[in-house]
């Protein structure tokens, strides 16, 4: 009798003592990779959106993998992005708002004494890359401090070095990562197999796609009428035109799609030693050096502690085009290649900064990246695959103009995830030297600084799902076009995202369910449990009382965000960058009239509308409230015992008016009898049912009978 058993019968007998489906593993690893490591999640890419969701998911109890490419955690933040492109910084939240506060507290204890920290300290805590206030830092800090947020759970484990270079698939559904060893140089070393009940591509590249055969975009799409800017445009945008207004759209603009993709760079950090002869100096030119190229502002100064610079070129400096699809698509031999391309281009112009620039004072920091010559370890890969998800994302998903109410974008019940930076694109072709022509060929073309149209916006969890392909989901590949990847790729935004995909994996183990199948109520209740921002607003912090009700009726549209008085700003236009801006505000200590909490309640509660005339003089339809009074009206005419009061007046030789007052302020005895009458049951009353409810409270009494209808 042959007692031979077949390695494949091990491996499932393994995996199932250890509770993970047989049908989770179709084939083995191909030779040369260790045995499959097996865990509830696997994260590939230790980008803050990776890092957000290893943590949500270990925070659930998951057992999760997270694989990083280079020797830190951190991703770009911190490997040269060393400041929040939040534009706001209340609308930082979860992983991402722990991490800024952790960098806040380190800046205020141990480099107190930095002149940079001190001068901050006196500033608004508003004011852009604010290092007091956390939301700039030097690139080990950020290293570090996302180490130790991993470290904290003995529910992650971490590679690094780790590059992914296939998958494993069952049918339809991704169930491991095949990952290779690749050192600072780019060298390829063994491979390793990692299975998972999820998956979550949290890389840059979204390399998974390609791997797994899930349909994706890459470069732009053609202009239409949900993408006014999209294809082929010529503008204004980070470079002077003589006779152009702000924002203009110049000529030569035909809007075609092309598989384009804007610039990448190596985000160089610069220090400055206060000094010429200090040892980070560039000798000698690189190969290929060429000053027309280059551009640099002596009179630049140190924006993060210790003297150092975040040295960002916009028009002419560290941004080379013609690279970005041509890397997205290369196999890591390749990548390599381009990666020296990068580092002679980047080296050049700190090259031109220290001689024709003026500074040589500065040079590459001491104390960053010892190990790789002391740059960065990564590219900025400004954007890569898209993949083709259950939701795209457009333009006008962030515009506030065009599906908006002209404060924000238009409402997505389903949000996850919030983003409220402008759309941004650096160059995707040209310039080649300094003396650029208005727009055609040779002028910077594809620049896009879209920052007065974009409002607050959401983004729905399904961006993050594939249309067909399972056990697997995409926080920063998101399925969006180039316009609206354009500001989806901040790290706050993709961080959120992240957060998000780490509580849908978790709940997906938890429920034995497919991720696209996860009740996004349950995603949403679990995030804003964390503190996650799914609705913006500037004066409604986490430990807000009203916090979670506010944010869970908000994505019920039970709120008002139209009224003109409040696009009124101290500047004269209403741009989204105006620090001034009051308009997101929510003001929860203020008194909540009738015709707020009409809105709140019908939505809140989501009763059908129902209008059978105009009865109130002063409502008539054209007030904000209208079709919420009426509401109320006709479902307090059904009931036994009517709970919306108003008054008749009359007057002699005069029609009678019908007033239901709609602006008078509410209280906690009028507001239970309405919600009463509305749901036909007996509700708890407010703590005082004689004085006036404010905003917040009137969010939370309605808030709680949602919970109390679901328990």
């Amino acid at each position: 009798m042959n007692r031979f058993i077949p390695l494949s019968a091990i491996v499932i007998a393994l995996l199932a003592l250890a509770n993970i489906p047989i049908e989770a593993i179709e084939d083995f690893p191909e030779a040369g990779t260790t045995n499959p490591e097996a865990y509830d999640v696997v994260v590939v890419g230790g980008t803050p959106a990776g890092v957000a969701a290893a943590i949500a998911a270990g925070r659930a109890g998951k057992t999760v993998i997270l694989i990083e490419q280079s020797p830190v955690l951190g991703g770009m933040n911190a490997s040269g992005v060393i400041r929040l492109d939040d534009l706001y910084v209340e609308s930082n939240s979860g992983v991402m708002e722990e991490f800024r506060q952790r960098v806040k507290t380190y800046h205020r204890t141990k480099l107190a004494e930095d002149p940079l920290v001190k001068a901050h300290l006196t500033r608004d805590p508003r004011f852009p890359w604010n290092v007091a206030d956390g939301r700039a830092w030097e690139p080990h800090t950020a290293a570090r401090i996302y180490a130790e947020m991993v470290a904290e759970l003995d529910t992650i484990t971490t590679r690094f070095n780790e590059v992914p270079v296939d998958v494993e698939m069952n049918e339809n559904r991704v169930t491991g990562v095949i990952t290779q060893d690749r050192d600072n140089q780019g060298n390829l070393g063994k491979k390793q197999a990692y299975t998972g009940k999820v998956i979550i591509d949290a890389t840059y590249e979204a390399d998974l796609a390609e791997f797994a055969k899930i349909p994706y975009r890459i470069g732009r799409e053609a202009r239409s009428a949900e993408e006014p800017h999209a294809g082929k445009i010529y503008t204004n945008f980070f470079r002077g035109v003589p006779g152009a207004l702000k924002a203009t759209i110049l000529p030569h603009s035909t809007g075609e799609a092309d598989d384009r993709s804007q610039a990448f760079t190596y985000r160089l950090t610069g220090k400055d030693y206060g000094r010429p002869d200090h040892a980070f100096r560039v000798n000698e030119a690189p190969p290929n050096y060429d000053p027309a190229k280059y551009q640099w502002n002596r009179n630049s100064k140190p924006i993060i502690p210790n003297g150092k610079f975040d040295l960002l070129g916009i028009n002419w400096g560290g941004d080379p085009t013609g690279y970005g699809t041509r890397w997205v698509l290369a196999d890591w031999e390749e990548r390599a290649e381009i990666e020296k391309i990068f580092r002679n281009y980047d080296l050049g112009w700190l090259y031109y900064i220290q001689t024709e620039g003026g500074s040589p004072n500065i040079g590459l920091p001491e104390d960053e990246f010892a190990d790789n010559n002391n740059l960065p370890y990564r590219l900025y890969v400004r954007q890569g695959r898209r993949i083709e998800g259950r939701y795209t994302l457009t333009e006008s998903d962030l515009h506030k103009d065009l599906r908006g109410n002209g404060l924000r974008g238009p409402l997505h019940p389903d949000s996850v995830a919030i983003g409220i930076y402008g759309i941004d694109a650096h160059n995707v072709q040209a310039p080649t030297s300094r003396k650029e022509p208005r727009s055609g060929e040779g002028a910077a073309e594809g620049t896009l600084h879209l920052f007065d149209v974009t409002g607050p916006y959401q983004i729905p969890y399904d961006v993050m799902v594939p249309k067909q392909h399972r056990g697997i989901l995409f926080p920063v590949g998101i399925s969006s076009t180039h316009v609206a990847m354009c500001s989806v790729r901040m790290e706050p935004v993709w961080s959120a995202l992240g957060q998000a995909a780490g509580v849908a994996a978790a709940l997906a183990v938890e429920r034995g369910v497919a991720l696209a199948e996860v009740p996004v109520t349950q995603i949403q209740d679990e995030l804003v449990g964390q503190g996650v921002v799914l609705f913006f607003y500037t004066d409604l912090p986490k430990t807000a009382p009203a916090f979670e009700a506010v944010q869970k009726l908000s994505l019920l549209g039970a709120f008002e965000n139209t009224d003109p008085d409040r696009f009124q700003t101290d500047g004269p236009a209403a741009s989204l960058s105006d620090l001034n801006k009051k308009v997101y505000r929510f003001r929860p200590n203020d008194p909540v009239t009738l015709g707020e909490f009409a809105r709140m309640a019908v939505r809140g509660l989501q009763i059908p509308l129902s209008i059978t005339a105009a009865h109130f003089n002063d409502v008539p339809r054209n007030y904000p409230a209208f079709k919420y009074i009426e509401t109320l009206y006709d479902h307090s005419t059904q009931s036994q015992e009517p709970f919306l009061d108003y008054d008749i007046l009359r007057e002699p030789e005069k029609r009678a008016r019908v007033l239901a007052r709609p602006d008078q302020e509410l209280s906690g005895e009028y507001a239970t009898k309405i919600l009463t009458g509305l749901l036909r049951k007996e509700v708890p009353s407010s703590p005082d049912l004689n004085a006036n409810l404010t905003r917040g409270e009137a969010a939370q009494l309605i808030y709680q009978q949602i919970k109390s209808g679901t328990e």
